[in-house]
């Protein structure tokens, strides 16, 4: 009797130490358990990088897609939401190459973006209408700039040959969407002081 109630106590600690754990998996960002788990399988310092690459450029898209998600539905300006749709299209077929390629290697990946972007897309959700294009676009130029950089490094140094090809196969189609969305500030830009000149105009008594 004795020993079967010690087997009992030994099973509840380890379920008790079980669901502990399990629940503080599920409180932690799924960025730092990517992160973690990536540095605990990958010994090797090159590959180490490829896999926090990979990890990184996973969660930049998560955050591009939320973005680009929402220039669709609160832009009124038809260009930003011509754009906004080709990003959803585009980044969403890059997150799944991205998921594929991950699995492949047995690399863990995120499943949201990082938290400063999530703050960022709160700001934007937050702002007014007559200023949200201006700050969306310029949120996705800094944003794209950014991926634009991690893509080319790892195109030039990564050590698995997938994933540098993976990232010089990417860099046009980033370098194609920051060309759109530099001449839809420029244009909105052209605008915008166009109207002001108009209003001044109105306004003067001569």
């Amino acid at each position: 009797m004795k020993h079967i109630f010690r087997i009992l106590t030994l099973a509840s600690v380890f379920a008790f130490y079980s669901c502990n754990e399990t629940r503080r998996e599920q409180d932690q960002d799924s960025n730092e358990v990517a992160e973690e788990s990536n540095d605990e399988k990958f010994e090797d310092n090159d590959m180490e990088k490829d896999a926090d690459f990979v990890a990184e450029a996973v969660a930049l898209n998560y955050a591009e897609l939320d973005m680009a998600k929402l220039g669709a539905q609160r832009s009124s300006n038809p260009e930003v939401k011509t754009i906004a749709a080709m990003l959803v299209a585009d980044h969403t077929k890059n997150l799944a190459e991205l998921k594929t390629l991950a699995q492949s290697k047995a690399i863990t990946v995120p499943v949201e973006a990082k938290d400063a972007d999530k703050k960022d897309l709160e700001k934007l959700r937050e702002e007014k209408a007559e200023d949200f294009d201006k700050k969306w676009l310029e949120k996705m130029e800094d944003a794209h700039e950014k991926a634009i950089n991690k893509f080319e490094r790892r195109a030039d140094n990564g050590e698995d040959a997938d994933i540098k090809a993976f990232a010089a196969k990417t860099l046009p189609h980033l370098k194609m969407h920051k060309d759109k969305i530099d001449a839809c500030q420029e244009k909105t830009k052209d605008q915008g002081e166009a109207a002001k000149r108009n209003d001044n105009d109105n306004e003067d008594p001569s």
